[in-house]
């Protein structure tokens, strides 16, 4: 019977880190829209519904990218001043003028607090804070 073979073998631990964070937010918004589709089917209230699939999600992503962390050894870890640091400054300007522009009352905070999670993670397969 053959193998599966996985690609991302020869990767070092810290890129594998870097790809999983986007692909797995990537992964939890497809399911987030699939799983909005099935609620707006049903015509169920999506602002409480919201919660019942991305606390869940979120916290899975949380504990994987985690664990997924640990295995990156201490002397591949990328030094803060290695990178500028300016376009995440930017980053978070925008983010921070996004959220200061009037609250649309149907708008889906659990969202927000996901892609907050995102960005604190993929600047963190950047830079190391610890």
């Amino acid at each position: 019977m053959p193998r599966l073979q996985k690609t991302h073998n020869g990767l070092h631990p810290h890129h594998v880190y870097q790809l999983e964070v986007i692909f797995l937010f990537f992964v939890g918004f497809c399911l987030f829209f699939a799983y909005f589709l099935i609620m707006d089917y049903y015509r169920l209230d999506m602002a409480v519904a919201q919660w019942y699939f991305v606390a869940p999600w979120t916290a899975i992503y949380t504990l994987w990218c985690l664990r997924l962390r640990t295995n990156i050894p201490s002397e591949e870890r990328i030094s803060p001043l290695k990178r500028p640091i300016l376009h995440w400054v930017l980053f978070g300007l925008v983010l921070l003028a996004y959220q200061l522009e009037p609250v649309n009352l149907a708008r889906f905070y659990s969202f927000d607090i996901t892609f907050f999670i995102f960005t604190i993670f993929l600047a963190d397969s950047y830079w190391d804070f610890i």
